[in-house]
């Protein structure tokens, strides 16, 4: 496969001589031109020196173990790619390794072959990433240099005379700012734009157009609640007869693109995890089958009451709740690999009595008597495109998640509202709460702050919607309860409506939402 570059650099940070000069002789091989070194302090000096395109760095090395290693790459040169190397059998290095910005991950001993083609892959990516980028960058400044000749467009669409007084605005730009034409007419330009903004970026729009022909660039804009949102502005000039008539601007928000890219990484991260979750799973179960044969045998050749016989019973205890682990790991995993959507017209509604029955089923019965559950609903809720037993699903772990939050009893408050393309389902109760740093995490694999479990019901939940085109916002105050709502679009490919606008129409009562 053939990289970005004829000679890709690599930094090999291993402090084995003999893989390091083992894993040189196959680089060069291949046509990498090779640095190495022996230590971590060596491979962060040698970074900063080659600036290699990738980087292949041992977990446990002199000086500098691989976890700051990785930390100073990523920091120094995000666009170098990191893969880190371990023996250590701990599946929690490779996770860790991930969460900090790994591009992926080698458990010892490997073959080498392999390692090159690892490399080569992570770098033609890359390749077709940046082309896309860069791409997609020319097709949107083409795009917006053309905006003044199109008379319907989606973007905000402005004219303003050649000193900058607006003089019309289109549809798009009245719902962006909030304004009507009315209230803007005759305003100067910059009005719209965030002050501090302008004067960081010491632009003025109508000079700086007016001298050369155009203005493109990100900016801040304030609407008129005094909310503020990024935006891409292009300008340019209007002539009639060779003389200048006005100024026309398109502005293109950026809250969307940044919440899609926002949420693409999202799913890569848990894709990445997805591999590691597989391989901790086979290699558990292995040793749980050991461990759980060898104390059985213990235990029936001791005496219950003995002290032998006791500690035999807690190693039994510990390794089935070990197997049970495995058990949701490779779940979620065969699930996510392997189960297949079909999505039908359905009524939520049914949904969320299942799932309530099933999750009384699966915690202790005093539990569910001491939660009080209640389910309010719009008149008229839409039959909405969904795939039943995965909604089911999603449902049935987010009020187990509940139930758990609640181990003292509460109350437990579902909500379905009509939104403006889609439907919100809102899951309120009066546990403990989620700290706020904590719930951007509470997605990811392994992530729980239980004593048993794989910590894997959300970062399910978080999966299936995303295949329903979905999305889940959590808001909490701790000692207070947990809100995780729900937007379902009608339909599975919406238009027009995306889930963060519409998920704002329900308003969650309290504390800082997050999106996920």
């Amino acid at each position: 496969m053939a990289s970005d570059i004829d000679n890709p650099k690599i930094l090999i940070a291993e402090d084995s001589q003999i893989l390091n000069n083992m894993l040189r002789d196959v680089f060069e091989e291949h046509g990498f031109e090779v640095f190495q070194a022996f230590d971590g302090s060596e491979g962060k000096n040698l970074f900063v020196k080659e600036k290699p395109d990738i980087a292949l760095i041992d977990v446990h090395m002199p000086k500098v173990d691989g976890f700051e290693a990785l930390r100073f790459a990523k920091e120094r040169l995000p666009r170098s790619i990191v893969i880190v190397m371990s023996g250590a059998g701990n599946p929690q290095v490779g996770v860790q390794a991930m969460k900090l910005g790994a591009d992926d991950f080698l458990s010892k001993p490997f073959v080498a072959e392999d390692v090159v083609a690892l490399a080569q892959k992570l770098l033609e990516n890359r390749r077709f990433a940046e082309e896309n980028v860069r791409l997609k960058k020319e097709i949107h400044r083409s795009e917006k240099n053309l905006a003044h000749l199109t008379t319907i467009i989606n973007e905000a669409l402005i004219t303003t005379d050649s000193s900058g007084k607006i003089q019309s605005i289109n549809r798009a730009a009245s719902n962006l700012w909030g304004y009507t034409f009315e209230e803007l007419k005759d305003k100067d330009i910059h009005f719209l734009v965030r002050g501090d903004a302008r004067t960081l970026l010491h632009r003025d729009l109508v000079k700086d157009t007016l001298r050369e022909g155009k203005v493109e660039g990100e900016f801040h804009f304030r609407k008129k609640d005094n909310s503020t949102f990024p935006g891409y502005l292009s300008t340019s000039i209007i002539k009639e007869n060779n003389r200048v008539r006005g100024i026309v601007i398109v502005v293109a928000e950026l809250a969307r693109l940044y919440e899609v890219e926002r949420r693409l990484k999202q799913s890569e991260k848990l894709a990445a995890l997805g591999t590691v979750v597989e391989g901790v799973a086979h290699e558990v179960r292995n040793c749980v089958t050991s461990l759980g044969g060898f104390a059985l045998r213990l235990h029936n050749m001791s005496d219950a009451d003995s002290t032998a016989g006791k500690y035999t019973e807690i190693i039994l205890n510990d390794v089935a709740r070990l197997e049970k682990m495995v058990k949701d790991i490779e779940e979620y995993v065969l699930f996510s690999k392997f189960y297949r959507f079909n999505f039908v017209k359905t009524d939520l509604i049914p949904l969320v009595e299942r799932a309530r029955d099933k999750a009384g089923q699966a915690v202790p019965p005093d539990l569910v008597r001491k939660v009080s559950f209640s389910l309010e609903t719009d008149k008229n809720v839409p039959k909405i495109s969904v795939d039943p037993t995965a909604i089911e699903e999603v449902f049935y772990n987010l009020i187990k998640n509940a139930y758990a939050a609640m181990p003292h009893g509460g109350r437990l408050r579902v909500t379905i509202k009509n939104l403006k393309s889609g439907v919100s389902i809102a899951f309120v109760d009066s546990g403990v709460g989620v700290h706020a740093e904590d719930i951007s995490a509470i997605f990811n694999p392994f992530f729980t702050s239980k004593t048993t479990g794989a910590g894997m019901g959300l970062s399910k939940v978080h999966l299936l919607l995303e295949e329903h085109r979905g999305a889940v916002s959590v808001t909490s105050e701790p000692g207070k309860g947990s809100t995780f709502e729900v937007f379902l679009p009608v339909e599975r490919i919406t238009t027009g409506v995306y889930p963060w606008e519409s998920m704002s129409l329900a308003r969650p009562a309290r504390g800082s939402g997050k999106i996920l």
